[in-house]
Formats: structure tokens, sequence, C-alpha cells
């Protein structure tokens, strides 16, 4: 055979190789609970072929490779205790806290295993389970399967239903099932089974680029969750703008009385005497955080017993909003607001007390339009209009630098390069559409900083 040849035949082996290695993927259909209502999943080969192709088109994200290496021997890694699928299922099983989730992998090498579990701080509770109470994990090892759960301690008997539903029944979700969720051919799927709201099986599908995070679902509800649509006016310039329709009586009544009770805690007043089935729509735009400056005069006396005046000047970050409830009802919400002693007459007009960070006032407008705004607002130019059930839109650079430190450092860290996030919600027919986008900054940063 000559060098060609030879040349020709090593190149296909490279690229059979490189199609296995990068693309050729399998799946274990033992890997999920046939209780299972709702699964994760995740595409580990997709989501690391797209997370190297961005960085090798991204020169500003290259930095120097080290090939030195200060690891300890004696160190165990994950991946040397586990191996990891083509695909990972993270599933929740039905008539368990919404909490808690699995999944499970394969343990590669029972020794590392072993001493993996005693470097990550693994307590041995039984003879198949592990726990870790610092980082709320339990692993339940049957062989070389690894349930793994973020059950807290207490919750053990849910992991062992589980493990038990898996390991020695083996009754496992369908393949029709799990094909679903793969079929989406995203980053990563989740899977929600036909329920109380949904008529039929939902996928929302993930995937991610350089530059933006997408997530698109389809939904069918059964016939008496109805939604409306509209057709909302919006600013895409304003730091948030959030419109919606009416939710129907079924589905507001979805909420229970505990989520309304804290609900209505939270913006201190009653929303069962707000959100009325006479109105249409609802809309807030918060134009911007503004600043303020505050002063307080204090008085104090000096050695002599003088008076003396103190004034301490502050500068106070307000919200600039709008908030405007459209219907039928828009009479009956001022009058409960009056009659519940959330309003107070001045000159400048009815004063919203609910909302003590800013000064705001509630005016009505032709019984039709009830408003909520704040005196610092002023109206932007509408940039977008189209119909929705609805509209969500946050354009977290405009958010000034100083809030952001009431907000936990993961958070701050993880969506820093983040520019926009965009939730849209229309309607098709019976079907709900569900498209969410998260915009990166324009700079060669990765969108998501781990």
């Amino acid at each position: 055979m000559n060098k060609k040849r030879w040349a020709l035949v090593v190149l296909i082996v490279i690229a059979a190789l490189g199609y296995f290695k990068l693309f050729y993927k399998t799946y274990s259909t033992a890997a999920v609970a046939k209780t299972a209502d709702c699964i994760i999943v995740l595409d580990v080969k997709r989501i690391t072929n797209t997370i190297i192709w961005n960085w090798i088109t991204t020169p500003a994200q290259w930095k120097k490779i080290s090939f030195s290496s200060s690891k300890n021997k004696d160190a165990v890694d994950w991946k040397d205790m586990v191996a990891i699928p083509d695909y990972v299922f993270v599933f929740h099983a039905a008539r368990q806290p919404a909490g808690i989730w699995y999944t499970v992998l394969q343990v590669k090498d029972a020794d590392d295993f072993e001493k993996g579990v005693s470097q990550f701080g693994f307590e041995k509770s039984s003879s198949n389970t592990f726990i870790s109470t610092k980082d709320g994990i339990q692993l339940f090892k049957e062989g070389e399967n690894l349930l793994v759960s973020n059950a807290a301690l207490n919750d053990s008997n849910y992991v062992s239903q589980v493990a038990k539903e898996l390991f020695t029944d083996k009754n496992y979700a369908s393949q029709l099932t799990l094909k679903k969720a793969i079929a989406a051919k995203s980053h990563a799927a989740i899977y929600i089974a036909a329920n109380n709201f949904l008529q039929e099986d939902a996928i929302i599908a993930g995937n991610f680029d350089k530059n933006t995070i997408k997530i698109n679902g389809n939904f069918f509800p059964k016939k008496q969750f109805s939604f409306a649509e509209n057709n909302f006016s919006i600013n895409i310039n304003s730091l948030c703008t959030l419109n919606f329709t009416q939710p129907s009586g079924a589905v507001y009544d979805l909420l229970s009385g505990t989520d309304k009770e804290n609900i209505s805690k939270a913006l201190n007043f009653n929303i069962d005497s707000v959100f009325l089935q006479n109105n249409k729509h609802y809309s807030l735009d918060i134009a911007g955080i503004k600043p303020r400056i505050d002063s307080a005069i204090s008085y104090a006396y000096d050695n002599d017993f003088n008076q003396v005046q103190k004034v301490v000047v502050n500068t106070v970050q307000e919200p600039a909003f709008n908030f405007s409830i459209y219907g039928d009802s828009a009479a009956s919400i001022q009058k409960y607001f009056i009659q519940a002693g959330k309003t107070e007459t001045t000159d400048a007009g009815q004063l919203f007390k609910p909302m003590p960070f800013v000064k705001s006032y509630c005016s009505i407008k032709n019984n039709q339009q009830l408003n909520i705004i704040s005196a610092n607002y002023h109206p932007s130019v509408i940039s977008s209009t189209g119909n929705a059930v609805l509209y969500f839109n946050l354009l977290l650079t405009k958010i000034p630098a100083d809030l952001l430190r009431y907000l936990p450092d993961a958070v701050v860290k993880s969506t820093g390069n983040i520019e926009l996030i965009q939730i849209k919600a229309t309607k098709v027919k019976e079907q709900l559409n569900i498209n969410c986008i998260f915009q990166k900054k324009n700079n060669g940063l990765p969108i998501i900083n781990w």
C-alpha cells in the first residue's frame, strides 16, 4: 500500500474516532424511575462541544495553558469516582416534595469511590448510604449504580423509595418518554408529564451560543385554564417592563391560600381585592433607578448647652415607575384602596401608602384605568408593540452597581456579563408558547461566569 493510501486510511480512522468521541451518543434506559413526573436532560457532548467551539472562536477568552499539575497525587476527583454519561438525567419523583431531585450515575472505580466520599466529607450512615450534611447530598450505592439526591438528612425515606423502584423493582421510565426529551436536540431539555394543568406532555428546550441563551417551550393547558392575549406597548429602553393579561379564574386558583397570603404581605395589599376577573390586563414600567438627595436634620448640644443643628445629606436611590390596571374593576379597586387606608389625600393627589420607598400617587382615568405612578416618573417614547399573554423585559445594565450588593455574590458573578433578560408568552389557538432569551453584553467574555 502506497503512502497516499496509508494517509487516507489514517485520516478515515481519525475522523471515525473523532465522530464517536465528539458526536456519537448513547443513553441508559435504567436511569430514570417510572414515577418521574419531571425530567431534566443534559446533553453532555453537545454542551462540551459548544463550549470548546465558543472558546476557540473567541480569542479574548484564551488563556495560557499550563501542563504542570499541582494536584495532590492522593486526591480523587469526581471523574475518578463516577463515569459521566453522554446524557445526564435529573428527575423528580411524583408525590415527593418539589425540591427533591435525583440522578443515576455509574461508579467507575470502587477504591476511588471509597476514597472520594471520605475526601468530600461524606459519612456512611448504612451499608448503602453516604450523606454530606454540609452540601445536603445523599448517595445511595447499589453495586455499580449510584443514586445521587439533594434530599435532606431527614428525607432518607424518599431516597429509599426511589432506590427500591430503580434497583430492586427495576421500574423505569419508558423509552418513549426519554426519547421525547432527547428529540429536542438541545443542550438541555425538561420533560413535564401531563398533569392537572397540562393535557399533554410538555418539552422545554434550552440552547446557548457565544451571545445568547434561549429557552423555548410549548404547552397545551387543559380547557379550563384559558389565557388571553393583548396588544402591549413596550419601552425596550426601560430598566424593567412587565405586561400580562388577567389570568382566568382557574389559573388564578392555582395559587394556594398560603401563596396569596405571602404575596399580599409582600405587596402590602390584598391581591384578591386587586386581581379581579373584570380586569383585562396589567402594565408595569420601571424607567430606571433615579438618585434623590435627602437631608435629615438633628439637634445636639455643645459644651455650653447651646443647641446645634446637624444636617446629614444622603443620596437615596428610588425607582421611577408606572403601574397600571386596565378593566371594568378599576373604580372598585380604587375604592378598596381608599377604604382599606392604602391611600392618603394630599395636595398632590392620592398618596399610595403601600409604596414606602418612593413617593407615588394613585389615580383613575375614565373608570377603565387605574394608575399608580411614582412622583419621579416621566413617560418614555414607546419603542415596540406586540400581542402577548405576558411580556417581561429586564435590562440588567441599568441596575446601579451599588444596589447589586444586596444580591447573593454567586448571582452577581454568574449574571455579571448578561445585558438583557426577556420572557414572552404568546398563544397559538390552544397552545401557549414560552420564549426566554438571555442576551450577553457586547464583549469577548463568556455569557456565564462560573
